[in-house]
């Protein structure tokens, strides 16, 4: 039975709930943006309609047609507007990254309706965008709108207290301050909301320190204020209780709260008599354990994340979880070269070994906290992930993770979104889409007029890129925070800074760079648009971000011969030859940075970009005379005090 939509048509919708609503709005906004009729909402039809319906709960839904029109039924509101997406998705619409210039709106010379009978159903329980920077809060709207839409369930807004630095987390000083814009928004669409960050040690304030030091940790020779709290002692965790209670009572509607330790690789929990016993997973346990009593007492739906991450990424061996505790698992210390589950890879495969132990002791529940969509992991770089976030998925899948979320950080805005919110949005909804195909669908939305191009330029950056996240266990431990005073002799690193590794793969690191290189140089032609082509203006962004991949990774090959040049003894003359091209990249970064980085996010872009002059720093130093190396510590610490001060200003001005 063949349907075509008239203006004689209603959208039957019997129920008053704020979401279901929401969806019978949408789909009546959207068949008018196509040139369909204005059908008015009824409580009851008789004929020709579109009826709505839906069960109690659930991201589930059927649509069928029957001898009065069509007929969605989802298994709670939230499935009846991912039913009405999807019955838009099949009319041609679709959505690969916030506001309009990522849409598609299809033109039908009429709208007929599927005959088909179509069950969807989630390949996750939650599925989360994590917005986690200030940046990205303040375009939260477009997000929320777009998560919704590509059926992401779960808005996770990561927040840091006022003591840290927000590099990497929204403040929460400013999702207090936009929460009444920005919750009706995610409660009209049915979104779940998850709340937190790195702010244990809100509940214990170092200024503490001076009149109570037994709070704080025992770094084997004194108490110091520099990590988290001490857990075993009893008025740490009566504070924490107190703190805590007044944090649930502030952010009532979350349904998951994230209260973690400090962000540290190592180093950070606490060597007294009481603590030593206890592994830092077990210590941090301890502490989520004594938050999610009180969390059952005020609010006894929610949960409370215990988060599996640096060296908490271990199964607790002697505190066992509350009822209320789920795990959440944050794998920042991987290859994104190769799935997760690769059992073969020398950093992937003991890395799901852990997991695997962690998941049986949390009968809670087992979320994974991913990093597709981090700046600051890939260094204000957007890296195409598809195969990764496809192999991660099924995996995961597979282990019985109920939850996938991806961090959107970074220190800048993204010009262009590039394939992968597309992609993880579609795989976490739907395992069995290939990521070639979600890929050629964001490149038909950015191209309409040469999809085929722009998909062959990502298809050329991914591989590129591929090859330089297949970072070694020698990479990894050369990782550190860069705690030391002096910032020459260890700056901080990241999952790419592992660049004076010992050979031979100090060599082999430069070979993949420059492989790399001649990969991301074949889409430069294809990418570049003519200038009567008339789409040249929607491809400047991606055009842009793709210099910026190519910029950032010549950078990252001047600075690696600069190793190997020093690896191999080789004379001090050729040594600052190859720093002075490493620096000359370096300034290529930052002029792209004054093109293309707004003033608000130029501070923090700033500080990023002056660790990789850190590192040049470092290399020089090796071969530089004392004056020389003095020269460039005091350079460095004070363009990091005038960084810094103009963040603070920034950040208290805001």
């Amino acid at each position: 039975m063949k349907h075509i939509l008239s203006p004689g048509w209603v959208i039957e919708l019997p129920s008053d709930h704020p979401t279901a609503q929401f969806a019978a709005h949408e789909l009546r906004q959207a068949i008018q943006r196509m040139g369909g009729p204005p059908l008015p909402l009824v409580g009851q039809a008789h004929d020709h309609r579109i009826s709505l319906r839906h069960g109690a709960a659930g991201d589930g839904f059927v649509r069928f047609a029957d001898e009065h029109g069509l007929v969605l039924v989802g298994e709670g509101p939230t499935g009846l507007l991912y039913a009405v997406y999807h019955l838009l998705e099949s009319w041609g619409w679709l959505w690969v990254g916030p506001g309009v210039i990522n849409e598609r709106v299809p033109c039908p010379d009429q709208i007929a309706l599927p005959e088909v009978t179509f069950a969807g159903q989630p390949a996750f329980t939650r599925r989360g965008l994590v917005i986690g920077h200030d940046i990205f809060l303040a375009q939260a709207e477009a997000w929320i709108e777009w998560a919704a839409r590509a059926r992401l369930n779960t808005i996770f807004i990561h927040t840091i207290g006022d003591q840290g630095m927000p590099l990497g987390a929204c403040r929460l000083r400013s999702w207090q301050q936009q929460r009444n814009r920005l919750w009706p928004l995610i409660r009209e669409r049915g979104l779940r909301l998850e709340i937190g960050g790195h702010h244990l040690t809100d509940a214990i304030p170092r200024k503490r320190f001076r009149r109570q030091p037994e709070l704080f940790r025992f770094n084997g020779r004194r108490r110091v204020s520099d990590g988290n709290p001490c857990p075993t002692n009893p008025t740490t965790q009566a504070l924490v209780r107190e703190w805590v209670r007044s944090f649930f009572l502030a952010e009532p509607d979350a349904a998951v709260y994230h209260l973690w330790p400090v962000d540290r690789l190592s180093g950070g929990w606490c060597l007294c008599p009481q603590c030593a016993q206890l592994s830092p997973a077990d210590q941090s346990l301890l502490l989520v354990n004594v938050m999610a009593d009180e969390l059952a007492a005020i609010n006894p739906t929610a949960r409370i994340s215990f988060l599996a991450y640096h060296d908490s990424m271990a199964r607790p061996q002697q505190i066992v979880p509350a009822a209320n505790v789920e795990a959440l698992i944050a794998p920042r210390m991987r290859s994104y070269a190769a799935g997760i589950g690769t059992s073969t890879h020398p950093i992937n495969g003991p890395l799901a070994e852990q997991i695997a132990a962690i998941r049986e002791l949390f009968p809670a529940g087992v979320s994974v906290f991913e990093y597709y969509l981090d700046g600051i992991l890939f260094k204000s770089a957007l890296p195409p992930l598809g195969n990764t976030i496809a192999a991660d998925l099924r995996t995961y899948r597979d282990w019985g993770v109920t939850g996938v979320h991806a961090l959107l950080t970074g220190d800048r805005p993204w010009l262009a979104p590039g394939p992968n919110p597309h992609t993880f949005a579609a795989l976490a909804w739907n395992l069995h889409q290939e990521p070639s195909a979600l890929r050629h669908q964001y490149a038909a939305i950015r191209s309409p007029a040469n999809p085929t191009r722009l998909d062959q330029v990502y298809t050329a950056l991914e591989e590129a890129w591929q090859q330089v996240l297949d970072i070694t266990p020698a990479e990894v431990q050369r990782q550190h925070p860069g705690r030391r005073r002096d910032p020459i002799s260890q700056p901080p690193r990241d999952v790419l800074d592992g660049y004076d590794i010992p050979s031979p793969y100090c060599e082999q690191r430069l070979s993949i760079l420059h492989t790399a290189l001649d990969s991301i140089a074949t889409g430069e032609a294809l990418l570049t648009p003519n200038s009567a082509t008339p789409e040249s203006s929607a491809l400047a962004a991606d055009l842009a971000e793709w210099t910026h991949s190519r910029l950032l990774l010549r950078f990252l090959a001047a600075r690696q011969e600069v190793a190997v040049l020093q690896a191999r003894r080789a004379p001090p003359a050729r040594q600052q030859q190859a720093l002075a091209a490493a620096r000359e990249a370096h300034a290529d970064l930052l002029d792209w940075a004054s093109r293309y980085v707004p003033p608000a996010a130029r501070s923090g872009h700033r500080l990023f970009r002056t660790i990789l002059k850190l590192h040049l720093d470092h290399l020089e130093s090796q071969i530089a005379p004392p004056w020389r190396q003095a020269q460039m510590r005091w350079r460095r610490l004070r363009e990091l005090t005038i960084i810094f001060a103009q963040l603070w200003r920034g950040w208290l001005l805001r």
